[in-house]
């Protein structure tokens, strides 16, 4: 995806304070939207992509560039969200949820580097808490910059999403649902009136991704003529990916807003940014 940075008739930079800031990370790059919730639209969206994928140190020092350079990130907000996309988590039942014991549910399953720090989410419609790690030099970086700053992982928005829509869908069948970034994807099932699953899965090509998605739907026993399959994330339309993948799976739906926000950025489509659109629209 191309570097691009649009915004809306009205958006003032001396207005800042009263907006929402919205910025997500990757090794890969960043993105952010700025939200006006007097005007009630999205204001900015802006994508910008490394150079090259970043290792974690070298990531820290993005940041802290980033920090500097970015005119908009240099303003102060009403409400700043940050999230890194890709990041470890966990989601734990909230009967089985003890502060205390975070790190023990963390590492039960994967690693907590060093460099790491934990910090959780509630996520009402799963009634479970998302526990995630992000590298304690980057929430250093983003405190001091934004002291009040909300830390939430990528997939609170994910989990909150497939639950409702799956609940509201005039008839019962499985639901699928796909966020895909640019190396790695998450899916999640809602099935038999639950929530099945959430996974995340690191890709190098479209084979690998194909083969993932198909192999989850089938250890589910869904077949895909007979579910709701819905896309977001960096999905693009008219690109050698996507016409690879509708081989598999021939109906690709994609995500539309409903945050009641004016959403009318030419040549911008909602999907594509859905987790990061939704990111502020969450209760934390």
């Amino acid at each position: 995806m191309k570097n691009f940075f649009v915004f809306n008739e009205g958006f003032s930079k001396s207005k800042t304070a009263s907006y929402i800031l919205s910025l997500q990370l990757s090794n890969g790059g960043y993105s952010y939207t700025i939200v006006d919730p007097t005007s009630g639209k999205y204001s900015a969206l802006n994508h910008h992509n490394f150079d090259k994928k970043l290792s974690d140190k070298s990531l820290v020092e993005k940041v802290e560039s980033m920090l500097k350079e970015d005119l908009f990130l240099n303003k102060n907000y009403r409400n700043v969200f940050f999230s890194v996309t890709e990041s470890k988590s966990t989601l734990v039942p909230k009967e089985l949820f003890d502060r205390k014991q975070i790190k023990k549910y963390f590492t039960f399953n994967q690693p907590l580097d060093e460099y790491e720090e934990l910090h959780f989410n509630f996520i009402k419609k799963a009634d479970a808490y998302n526990i995630f790690a992000i590298p304690s030099d980057i929430t250093t970086l983003m405190i001091n910059k934004f002291p009040e700053i909300i830390f939430v992982h990528h997939n609170n928005v994910f989990v909150n999403d497939i639950i409702t829509r799956a609940e509201n869908l005039k008839f019962k069948l499985p639901y699928i649902q796909i966020n895909v970034s640019t190396d790695s994807f998450d899916i999640g099932i809602y099935k038999d009136d639950k929530f099945q699953m959430i996974n995340t899965y690191h890709y190098d090509n479209e084979n690998d991704f194909i083969y993932y998605v198909l192999n989850t739907v089938n250890q589910y026993d869904i077949k895909l003529n007979k579910a709701y399959i819905n896309f977001s994330g960096f999905l693009e339309k008219d690109t050698e990916f996507y016409y690879f993948i509708h081989q598999y799976l021939p109906k690709i739906n994609f995500l539309k807003l409903t945050t009641g926000l004016v959403f009318n950025f030419k040549d911008v489509e909602e999907h594509l940014f859905y987790n990061l659109l939704n990111l502020h629209n969450e209760d934390y």
